[in-house]
């Protein structure tokens, strides 16, 4: 019999479309599909000769497949295993049994059920049934019996019907030999197998029989069909329900990251099972709060402990060896945050939460089921993940029945765990008050340092108890503190937040930290010379490098931009060292890891790129040959190959993380911040890639993903960064990452060709102080364009950058040796496509439209010169402009990109003067601001510093820099202004302290006292260095980092995106005494705010969606109980932020 549909298809169900909870209808070719080929098919093939190679059906066909993925079947290498009946039979109920919530079996009525369906209706579910684990339900069936004659009117409802036919097959378990061998093969692991019912109830959640009559009888065809219908949609609903107590009701978009993971997945392998549990994990990662870090050090626990029950996650035996650190943790953030109240109240209404938090998500998501079979081995399904169909050992086989299986009790455990909590709390808090311990007069005023010192001390207990330190590595929480976010590498592989790496260093000056050991294991580890960490100094600015992609070889202009602007600066004053955050897309982004994460001068830079270009550029065999080359782009998917390319890249960059790993004892943290974009393939979703951490903050949204590792060894290494921002089909294959962040990446220029919106996102993300204010600059660069000819064709070999006016004159022509991809291929949709991702200068325009008119935090309403800090540099090179692969064409770019720069040397100069401007700060002492006699003037004191490390070859450099800026009537100088009242600005002289610069390598200018005329003044400091106006800017005043300020009030007023509290509102003393007069009683959070209410004390509410969290999720054993993975994650955030109803 010959199918009517081929493959499978997906359709959404018009009634539920709009609803919360939409149905999609998957079809394919059934139970018996066999070899023959489907009508569907056939019809799609029929006609199909060389006109289908014309424009229409090439759009059509680029349209359908640019938002899919294609895999290859590993598996497939036999002629009996590339049959079209093997995948029918073997693929394609591992894809549809392990997601389906209902599966209907749509048959003609057969004379005999028993002999023709039911066999192959159980063969079908034991097919699949091992090749998954931590299946949260098993699929309900529906048997559609179609063309049904003459049965008795009772057997149109669907239960008569399903007791009947139940009824006439009970005995087939000992009739059919093979449902025999499968009831043999359940009674072995326990289950009870009766009759067929039984063992259909292995296999499926329930199973329903529908009716539909033959032709003729209309009405009862259409109430049998809506019956239909609604059987579904009631199933459906039970199994929503199934999943939601699980906690594993996935969205729409989860749904179809789980479907490319199992596409993935079995077209590897058919044998191994598919995991739930762990692919949910692995795209919904820990919360980034203290519950969260908790749970990281748990697991990072039981991966690397050597006693035999952590590994096995004994739930309690895992929390009880960190009981002492959670305590040491708790007294450390509240002397950080200067949290009022005593230890045992801060744990009661603070941090137990938390606590609970991280247990609970430990017990349900990574304590595995403790049932073992002597034969079989240990059950692997996890609590959430443990359902109907029993337990499973590691390769999915069923080894006995029944459910999850475990000694632990939460409700039995917390309280207890959460008193051992508060003695730690009690025994750390008597040695920090023993005088004889710490000295007299130490108490908690000033015993923030006596706190670190107990709390390091603590951290190296417990890590020489578990083993080797350098095993507990996290790139996601800071091992040391639990509490803020890891940003600072170690030699040691650790990495520390911001505030344990200023604790435990010693700041040797205003923007770098030395670091001589390690609080982890500080006995062990001994650095000489030390390790030097960077930081930015408080509300200094940012400095911002865009690079554009889509270049290929005209990424050269970039390159000889930025060596204009060093020429400039001088051979002492490197352009690296003058930016905070480089970002790249495609080829810019290899630039921008070259110059970032390598830190290559623009010489090497510019000898790096041609090298990869001739290398990369290898066109593959029959490339340009007519017919021939259309089969080699379509059998291989690429024009060029990619080892050539992955190779140089990896000879390069080397294998080494982007983020974190160790590093050789002498070297130092590279300052600079690297970040560059790509595209996931099977979900078209924009990403970056970074060589830093930076927050991640709920409900903000941004158009991309932030992708971070939880360790060095699935951190995306340096060459795959690479490799990942400029795959750009159709010239190289996508880029595929087997390890780690696992998935298939694309050129970023599909979004963020121009990636300037990624780097305003990103330096509001990094650096919280100043995302309210506009950078000190932000320069963007393109890849060059061509002005002469003005035709709007924008092919893409032809357009670049922000070029609108590129033409299809202005493309050297295509040499015989070249391919002609585009010839005979029409693929102009595809071109139109690449042209969208690529119009950087429509990018530019929007962005410096919308970021110049908006109103600064910082700027007190004026938006004044803030236009001219975002640069963009992208030369007319007044020639044809080259194709993106063409090499030769390197010389003649260069040559145009110089000539260009040469001619707009003046707007260069203003670029390195402002960069020159950003290395200056002003760091005010917050104790002299105040008021002046009552009268509303205020004054401030601080001091001037340069970015620049004494006596470094860049301070030096910088003082040649400014010595050569004076001439014989201009001497540069500060100009220090009041908006308010311009009759109070004055100029602070630089002769000296340039002559110091120069000389000693020192910057030692003197205190500056700063008259400021009302509390919300917006004060300028500017560094003037030339006495003629620059053409952009329409004067010669520059601002130095972070200014214009208001040097009153900045520290109150919002800064942008903050980090959440861990504290917002705090319990009364009625409160504290309704828990029977004990605070130090551990009170579960259903119970705090019971007795809240029950003492007449206005409820808490959290701003979230939901009014009541608990109501929302339900409960269970008298906890939240959250409908998904994400909910988990998102009860910790939510029940953060609290305010009183009135």
């Amino acid at each position: 019999r010959v199918p009517t549909t081929g493959d499978v298809h997906l359709y959404a169900d018009p009634s539920s479309y709009l609803t919360r909870t939409p149905l999609l209808h998957a079809d394919c070719e059934g139970l018996d599909g066999g070899e023959a080929v489907p009508r569907g098919l056939r019809h799609r093939s029929k006609g199909k000769d060389d006109r289908s190679s014309n424009m229409n059906e090439q759009r059509k066909k680029l349209k359908k497949t640019r938002h899919g993925s294609e895999r290859n079947i590993l598996w497939a290498v036999s002629s009996e295993t590339k049959k079209r009946e093997y995948a029918v039979t073997e693929l394609y109920p591992r894809l549809l049994y392990t997601f389906s919530d209902v599966v209907v079996f749509v048959l003609r009525n057969p004379r005999s059920f028993e002999s023709t369906v039911l066999e192959k209706l159980i063969d079908w579910g034991a097919a699949s049934i091992n090749k998954s684990v931590n299946q949260p339900t098993l699929p309900h069936a529906i048997i559609v019996l179609n063309a049904t004659d003459q049965v008795d009117d009772k057997e149109w409802d669907v239960d008569t019907a399903t007791q009947l036919l139940l009824d006439d097959i009970n005995d087939a378990i000992s009739r059919v030999p093979r449902l025999e061998d499968l009831s043999k093969g359940w009674r072995e692991t326990g289950r009870k197998i009766a009759n067929t019912k039984d063992l259909l109830d292995c296999y499926y959640a329930s199973v329903s029989i529908v009716r539909i009559p033959s032709r003729g009888r209309y009405m009862l065809m259409d109430d049998q069909v809506e019956k239909l219908f609604q059987l579904i949609k009631q199933k459906a609903r039970q199994s929503l329900d199934t999943k939601k107590e699980a906690r594993m009701l996935a969205t729409a978009e989860q749904l179809q990251v789980y479907l490319q993971a199992a596409y993935d997945h079995f077209s590897k392998d058919l044998s191994t099972p598919f995991d739930f549990i762990k692919e949910a994990l692995r795209h919904n990662p820990i919360p980034r709060d203290l519950g969260g870090n908790i749970l990281n050090l748990a697991l990072s626990i039981k991966e690397n402990s050597s006693d035999a029950k952590i590994q096995l996650g004994d739930t309690a035996k895992v929390f009880s060896e960190i009981t002492f650190m959670i305590a040491s943790c708790i007294i450390l953030d509240s002397v950080r945050q200067n949290l009022l109240g005593t230890t045992l109240q801060l744990l009661n209404d603070a941090y137990v939460e938390f606590c609970e938090y991280a247990v609970d998500r430990f017990d349900n998501f990574y304590a595995p089921c403790q049932y073992v079979s002597s034969r079989y081995g240990r059950c692997r399904n996890f609590k959430s993940g443990h359902s109907s169909k029993g337990h499973q050992n590691a390769g999915g086989k069923i080894i006995g029945s029944g459910g999850y299986q475990s000694a632990f009790s939460f409700d039995d455990f917390m309280p207890e765990w959460i008193a051992s909590i508060q003695d730690a709390l009690l025994k750390i808090q008597v040695e920090l008050d023993d005088p004889n311990r710490h000295g007299p007069g130490r108490g908690w005023g000033e015993g923030k340092i006596a706190v670190e010192l107990q709390h390091r001390h603590t951290l190296n207990w417990l890590y020489r108890r578990l083993g080797d330190a350098t095993n507990f590595v996290s790139h996601t929480t800071c091992f040391s503190c639990l509490r803020e976010l890891p940003e600072h590498r170690l030699p040691c592989g650790h990495v520390l937040c911001g505030p344990c790496t200023s604790s435990y260093g010693a700041k040797i000056s205003k923007t770098v930290i030395e670091l001589k050991n390690c609080p982890l294991h500080y006995e062990k580890t001994s650095w000489n010379p030390p390790w030097l960490v960077k930081v930015k100094p408080a509300f200094a600015g940012t400095r911002i490098l865009c690079l554009d992609g889509g270049g290929g070889v005209r990424a050269i202009v970039q390159l000889h931009a930025l060596k204009a602007i060093e020429r400039v600066l001088g051979p002492a004053l490197p352009i690296q060292c003058f930016l905070d955050l480089i970002v790249g897309t495609g080829t810019g982004g290899i630039l921008a890891l070259g110059l970032g994460t390598k830190n290559w001068p623009v010489n090497d830079c510019i000898h790096q790129l041609k090298e990869l270009c001739v290398k990369a550029f290898t066109i593959r065999e029959m490339i340009g040959i007519p017919i021939l080359e259309k089969l080699s782009l379509f059998n291989h998917h690429s024009m060029y190959k990619t080892k050539p390319l992955e190779a140089i890249l990896k000879e390069r960059f080397e294998a080494i993380p982007l983020f974190g790993g160790a590093a050789p004892i002498g070297s130092a943290e590279m300052a600079t911040k690297v970040a560059v974009t790509s595209t996931t393939a099977h979900d078209n979703g924009a990403v970056v890639i970074a060589n830093y951490n930076r927050l991640e903050v709920e409900n903000y949204e941004i158009p991309y993903k932030f992708l971070r590792s939880d360790g060095p060894y699935t951190e995306f290494q340096i060459w795959e960064a690479a490799r990942a921002t400029s795959a750009a089909p159709p010239f190289f294959k996508p880029f595929v990452k087997e390890t780690g962040i696992s998935g298939i990446y694309k050129d970023g220029g599909y979004h963020h060709n121009n990636p300037v919106l990624v780097a305003q996102q990103e330096r509001k993300l990094i650096w919280n102080d100043v995302a309210g204010s506009h950078p000190d600059i932000l320069l963007s660069l393109g890849i060059g364009t061509n002005n002469v000819d003005k035709d709007d064709d924008r092919s893409i070999y032809s357009s670049g950058g922000d070029s609108v006016d590129g033409s299809k004159d202005g493309t050297s022509p295509t040499k015989p040796n070249r391919p002609s991809i585009w010839t005979g291929l029409s693929l102009d949709s595809l071109v139109k496509d690449v042209d969208r991702f690529m119009a950087s200068r429509d990018i530019w325009d929007n962005f410096v439209s919308e970021h110049t008119a908006a109103r600064s935090n910082n700027n007190s309403g004026s938006s004044r010169g803030n236009h001219r800090r975002y640069i963009r540099l992208n030369p007319d090179l007044q020639l044809p402009l080259p194709r993106l692969d063409d090499v030769e064409a390197l010389d003649n770019l260069e040559r145009a990109a110089a000539a260009n720069f040469k001619r707009n040397s003046v707007k260069i100069q203003e670029i390195a003067h402002r960069l020159v401007a950003s290395s200056f700060f002003f760091e005010k002492d917050p104790s002299s601001v105040q008021q002046k006699n009552g009268k509303g003037t205020w004054k401030c004191k601080g001091q001037l510093h340069c970015r620049f490390d004494p006596q470094s070859s860049e301070m030096y450099g910088l003082g040649r820099f400014l010595q050569d800026c004076t001439t014989s009537d201009f001497e540069p100088f500060f100009l220090i202004e009041d908006r308010s009242d311009h009759k109070t600005a004055f100029e602070i002289p630089l002769p000296e302290i340039i002559s110091s610069m120069c000389l000693r390598g020192v910057f030692n200018p003197p205190n500056v006292y700063i008259p400021i005329s009302k509390e919300l003044s917006t004060i300028n400091i500017y560094l003037c260095l030339q006495s003629n106006p620059y053409p952009h800017s329409a004067n010669g005043y520059l601002p130095i980092s972070g200014f214009p300020r208001e040097l009153v009030s900045e520290e109150i007023k919002p800064r942008g995106l903050f980090r959440p509290a861990l504290v917002a509102a705090r319990r009364s003393d009625d409160d504290k005494r309704g828990a029977g007069g004990n605070p130090q009683r551990y009170r579960s959070v259903r119970e705090r705010d019971q007795n809240s209410t029950a003492n007449g004390i206005p409820a808490v509410r959290r701003t979230s969606p939901h009014s009541d969290l608990r109501g929302a999720f339900g409960a269970t054993n008298g906890r939240p109980v959250p409908e998904t993975p994400d909910d988990v994650g998102m009860m910790r955030t939510q029940s953060q932020y609290y305010e009183l109803e009135a």
